[in-house]
């Protein structure tokens, strides 16, 4: 499959728009990833940060539980 892409580029005359579109795409969803994360509140990421917790005590509650 890779080979395939890689003959059809360097055929290609107009690879430098290829790139560049590739380049401001990438960028694009970088920042809104990185907007995305800091967006959310503190209070959202530390109650997600305790769902592991959670579930080991759930899982002890039912290992006593006969």
């Amino acid at each position: 499959m890779i080979s395939f892409f890689k003959q059809y580029f360097t055929g290609e005359k107009n690879i430098g728009i290829f790139q560049s579109f590739m380049l401001i795409l990438f960028l694009l969803s970088f920042v809104f990833l990185i907007f995305f994360v800091f967006s959310k509140s503190k209070k959202y990421y530390h109650k997600i940060s305790l769902i592991p917790l959670e579930l080991e005590k759930e899982k002890k509650r039912k290992d006593y539980e006969i």
